[in-house]
């Protein structure tokens, strides 16, 4: 399926948000997901079911000081 994450529209073989994250391996403690300008809770990721060109950011957390 074709989906546009942080700008760039690329295919992937998944089918939820958690999917997504497990396939770029991004690690979902410090991140944020948003899914068409809705952010989706963590406890969500893997019930949020992704359709064709839906439009994905994520924002990773990063600490310092």
């Amino acid at each position: 399926m074709k989906l546009i994450v942080n700008g760039d529209s690329r295919d992937f073989s998944v089918r939820t948000a958690g999917d997504l994250l497990n396939e770029l391996s991004i690690k979902r403690e410090r991140v944020a997901i948003v899914i068409n300008e809705q952010v989706v809770r963590r406890a969500q990721l893997d019930e949020t079911q992704l359709q064709e060109n839906d439009n994905i950011e994520i924002i990773t957390m990063v600490g310092g000081g």
